[in-house]
């Protein structure tokens, strides 16, 4: 039954960082899409102030500052909206960062646990026992190790976010610090097992 559910337990776990990986394909996509409209709105940029100096050269007064204007207001609305979609792409990796913890902490438990029953169940020969015990402890220490540096990936995602987001500054401040807190609690469980 314990076996069962390990198994079905690990089947959500690899469901879940294929939905991750996923994610970041198209996160990674979105980026190089906002990354050539900005290349296309440096070359647009460029051209304007060639054509500018050109028609100061020649003399020829611009006939329509209002129409410039407007297709200036409209590449800066569409530079805005490429910040909002960043952001947002932030805060789904912060999410998705939260989710992979999640994760690795239910690991954790599902392997004590399993420690556990299999302590309950029987006493085996003591050779069995301490090899199961190192094992058990390095599985546990490679999972305090992860949850540390994946806290820490929440600290620096929220850090950023921070500086995007003045409105929301506060609080992203105070889940990167939560976040870098639970990474030390991590580091000091990852010493014991190491002591």
């Amino acid at each position: 039954m314990a076996g069962v559910r390990e198994h079905k337990a690990n089947e959500r776990e690899a469901l879940a960082d294929e939905r991750e990986r996923k994610a970041d394909e198209r996160e990674r996509e979105a980026d190089r899409r906002e990354a050539a409209l900005n290349e296309r709105q440096w070359g647009i940029d460029e051209r304007e102030r060639e054509l500018n100096e050109r028609g100061r050269e020649l003399g020829v007064v611009v006939e329509s500052l209002q129409q410039r204007a407007l297709e200036t207001v409209e590449r800066s609305r569409a530079l805005l909206a490429l910040s909002r979609q960043r952001l947002n792409r932030h805060e789904t990796a912060a999410e998705r960062a939260q989710a992979h913890r999640e994760r690795q902490q239910a690991e954790l438990s599902r392997t004590l646990a399993q420690s556990k029953r299999e302590h309950a169940a029987a006493l085996p020969d003591p050779t069995e026992v301490i090899a199961r015990a190192r094992a058990l402890s390095e599985q546990a220490r490679a999972a305090m190790e992860a949850i540390a540096a994946n806290e820490e990936e929440i600290a620096r995602l929220h850090e950023e976010l921070a500086a995007r987001s003045p409105e929301r500054r506060e609080e992203y401040r105070h889940t990167a610090e939560q976040a870098r807190v639970n990474a030390r609690r991590a580091r000091e469980v990852m010493r014991k097992f190491t002591a």
